[in-house]
């Protein structure tokens, strides 16, 4: 059983690091970027792809059925394109403070993933070592939880009022802001999912606590 936990275990760490591949090749795209701006002096296509501001949208209407084309490379047709999310580069800008306050956000995003990694492994290593119902267990899962789904729902409300601003400066014919895509739902199931086994565990203690008074 341990075996089996460990390794699921080892599965949920491996997926954490694939998420972060896209977040490490970008901060690869801007170092790249800025080393070329600081050699030429000049703000080269990079790095306005890197500065620049992803938008997600969706279709409204039957009118207009298509953003675009774009030429299909391999077998040189040109195609419609409906654009999911596009890239805008020196076309939106946000408050300053919005600026602060989001990065700020997104900083603390990052420490409470790392905050939950430990937590995570703490509980781990008490299941391990046998540990398993026990207050300290539940109180793990209740910080896990929690931690999530603050985090998550902050995130979420600055992307959408993020999204919000943008859509006030940057529209495309025939799409809408898709302000549901931002939504973390991934990250508020894995926090609802960490609060609910808290609480089984918490039943599950108090059944085994009036067995043993009652015994």
């Amino acid at each position: 059983m341990k075996k089996r936990l460990n390794i699921l275990c080892l599965l949920v760490f491996v997926a954490v690091a694939i998420g972060f591949i896209p977040v490490v090749y970008g901060l690869g795209l801007g170092f790249s970027a800025g080393l070329t701006s600081g050699e030429s002096g000049d703000v080269s296509t990079l790095e306005q792809m890197v500065s620049a501001e992803a938008v997600n949208l969706m279709p409204v209407g039957a009118g207009e059925l298509s953003a675009g084309t774009i030429r299909n490379e391999l077998s040189g047709d040109t195609v419609a394109i409906w654009p999911e999310r596009i890239y805008v580069g020196g076309t939106i800008g946000y408050p300053a403070w919005f600026e602060w306050a989001y990065g700020a956000c997104r900083l603390l995003a990052a420490m409470s993933l790392l905050v939950i990694v430990v937590l995570f492994l703490k509980l781990i290593v008490r299941v391990n070592r046998g540990r398993v119902f026990e207050w300290s267990n539940v109180r793990l899962l209740r910080w896990l939880g929690g931690i999530e789904l603050v985090a998550s729902i902050v995130t979420t409300v600055f992307q959408i009022y993020g999204a919000s601003l943008a859509s006030g400066q940057f529209a495309v014919k025939g799409f809408a802001p898709d302000y549901f895509s931002y939504i973390s739902v991934m990250e508020l199931t894995i926090g609802l999912v960490a609060l609910i086994v808290a609480e089984i565990f918490a039943v599950g203690l108090k059944m085994k606590e009036e067995q043993e008074l009652t015994i």
